[in-house]
């Protein structure tokens, strides 16, 4: 059997190797300066994921287009024979959600399109799902995945060239030519400015943990494509496959993410289940391969070593937490500052002729002392002694108000304070309110910030620590659907000003969770994480049960192995980076061709490519 279906393969590398590749500004509005935590600002630039997402778009509207061409020109048949329930009832329970969760979302526009620093709206997901249906619809045969795989390879090699002259310093980016590329689909020229330094890589992909995320998804299938087939063609296949899978490694040394090499590594330990269950394989060649892989990558480490031991810090010895005020509310009439050690000061004030006179207690309702010395109030209870307060003014929301400043000298962290008479449950009652002034310049009132977990480690994995503790409360709101894609900077506490300057965060907003998984749940809910992992599932134990413990390996069965690991550890990395539409099509299109591959190889006995070559016995 072999259907011929070249402009779908064409299409389908394209959406898996360029992609990736596209890079230029696109001038947008922001839609956030109405909330109070974000700054007036409303307009800005993307260069690295706007038109990724448009070329999706294409490219999948042109996929559609030619297998309905060939639908009602009685070209294409047997479709229902290849379509897998086992996979599309949970891919369609997962687009599903994510519909639901856009059409009620609170922030419908961001919700559909997409948006600030993330463009991954539910056209882009919807996209993915197409992506991953045409992938194991049309590589129906041989030819079709020996298309797809070349032209793939050559695409990915691309991506490794420019990451390795990044590499050496020699960023093509920073050259007139990239320049132009980056201003092409703009009027207005813009010259640029870069935030890593030179020698740092992060390719076409806008940051480099994303680096690591690809790496991690397609090193493991570069090296399936080599072989010691001595045909023409395989040959120049292994060569570039093997530049390819270099310059990939070099890719992720610069990229200095540890996520990447960890997605890497749970790769490779896949790799010993199939070899170590393979009976046909020659123990001495596995010995000899594990000792070059150890060596390349205690080489690599030599060479970096600076590099991997901040990095691993990160998660086995984080940055202790540098502050001696954990949170602060306003909350009955009081401010309400709870300190490192979990104790709590409620502090209560009264303006007199712009000078303030303080009333403290602790949370059991004891009177805390207040004291004035050097013009400074202080607290005569040795767990609040790190606590100072001086009196200051405000400028929030362009009006100079009296306020003061809440001081922890041991850590040099200061936090300026608003209080404020307010009317509350009906005329006549009045209570104390108490505001900050954000970095915005913007006065917002103090709130109850819930946190779990992380308390001891707030800078764990580069503040994921602080990330998550503030994510994990979300999840338990959207067990049924979420807030909508591309919604997690409206549903993360943007408005935490305490809990963001003490891990440095002041000033900045969080728009993802660093957790891909975490980032699904609350953006499309629960279940449409349940459906995305149920078809993954699916997908790896299908693929174990057709390879382990298959005595010889042929070239299709090495493919598909190569899709299996690339996509595992792309998973892997999941859990500490986000689904981004850098990187996300690439995920997707694999896994479509993978359980393509598995199909074919059931039907060929894993000659998918390349006649009757063996690797694992000889044979």
């Amino acid at each position: 059997m072999d259907s011929k279906k070249r402009t779908g393969a064409v299409l389908l590398a394209m959406v898996a190797g360029v992609v990736p590749l596209i890079v230029s500004a696109c001038y947008y509005r922001i839609g956030l300066k109405e909330f109070v935590w974000f700054s007036d600002s409303d307009a800005a630039y993307d260069f690295f994921l706007y038109w990724k997402g448009q070329m999706l778009i294409l490219l999948c509207g042109l996929l559609a287009l030619y297998v309905a061409v060939r639908q009602l020109a009685g070209k294409e048949q047997g479709w229902q024979e290849r379509m897998e329930w086992k996979y599309l009832v949970p891919l369609f329970l997962y687009v599903l959600l994510a519909l639901l969760s856009a059409i009620l979302s609170e922030h419908g526009d961001m919700a559909v399109w997409g948006g600030y620093e993330q463009w991954e709206g539910v056209i882009v997901i919807t996209a993915y799902v197409i992506v991953l249906f045409f992938a194991s619809l049309l590589l129906e045969g041989g030819t079709e995945i020996s298309i797809f795989m070349w032209i793939f390879l050559v695409l990915v090699f691309v991506m490794s060239a420019l990451s390795v002259c990044q590499f050496f310093g020699h960023d093509f980016f920073r050259t007139g030519a990239g320049q132009a590329v980056m201003n092409f689909m703009i009027e207005k020229k813009l010259k640029f400015t870069f935030n890593f330094d030179v020698g740092r890589v992060y390719a076409t992909l806008y940051n480099p943990n994303y680096v690591g995320s690809y790496v991690a998804l397609v090193l493991p299938v570069i090296l399936s494509l080599i072989s010691r087939s001595r045909r023409l063609l395989p040959r120049i296949r292994s060569v570039l496959a093997a530049v390819t899978a270099m310059g990939l490694f070099i890719m992720l040394i610069g990229s200095e993410s540890v996520t990447g090499f960890i997605g890497v590594l749970a790769s490779l330990m896949l790799a010993f289940v199939f070899v170590i269950a393979n009976p046909g394989v020659e123990k001495k060649k596995v010995i000899a391969g594990a000792g070059i892989c150890a060596a390349v990558i205690a080489a690599a480490v030599c060479l970096n070593r600076p590099v991997f031991e901040y990095g691993l810090n990160k998660i086995v010895n984080p940055t202790p937490n540098q502050f001696a005020v954990r949170s602060m509310e306003s909350r009955e009439g009081a401010l309400w500052i709870t300190t490192a050690g979990e104790d709590v000061l409620k502090i209560t004030c009264e303006e007199q002729n712009g000078t303030f006179r303080f009333e403290a207690a602790d949370n059991g309702g004891n009177a805390v002392e207040v004291y004035e010395e050097s013009g400074t109030m202080k607290f005569g209870d040795e767990r609040f002694s790190e606590l100072r307060i001086r009196a200051a003014q405000s400028g929030g929301d362009g009006e100079q108000t009296e306020a003061f400043v809440v001081e922890t000298p041991s850590f040099g962290k200061t936090y300026t304070i608003l209080p404020s008479i307010e009317t509350y449950n009906g005329p006549g009652l009045l209570q104390q309110v108490f505001y900050t002034e954000n970095p915005f310049g913007k006065k917002d009132k103090l709130r109850h910030i819930e946190q779990m977990g992380f308390k001891q480690n707030q800078h764990f994995g580069s503040r994921r620590g602080y990330i998550w503790s503030r994510t994990f409360p979300l999840l338990k709101d959207h067990m049924f659907l979420g807030s909508g894609p591309n919604t997690f900077v409206y549903e993360f506490p943007n408005d935490d000003y305490i809990g963001m300057k003490n891990v440095g965060y002041d000033g900045s907003v969080v728009t993802k969770p660093h957790n891909m998984f975490m980032q699904i749940w609350v953006q499309t809910g629960f279940l449409s994480l349940l459906a995305f992992l149920t078809l993954y599932a699916v997908y790896f134990a299908g693929s174990m049960k057709l390879y382990v413990r298959k005595r010889g390996y042929r070239r299709g069965d090495l493919l598909g192995i190569g899709i299996l690991l690339g996509t595992f550890g792309y998973l892997v990395t999941g859990l500490a980076n986000d689904s981004t539409v850098a990187v996300a099509p690439v995920y997707w299109c694999l896994l479509g061709a993978g359980m393509a591959v598995n199909r074919w190889n059931i039907l060929t006995g894993g000659n998918a490519d390349e006649g009757q070559e063996r690797t694992a016995d000889g044979h």
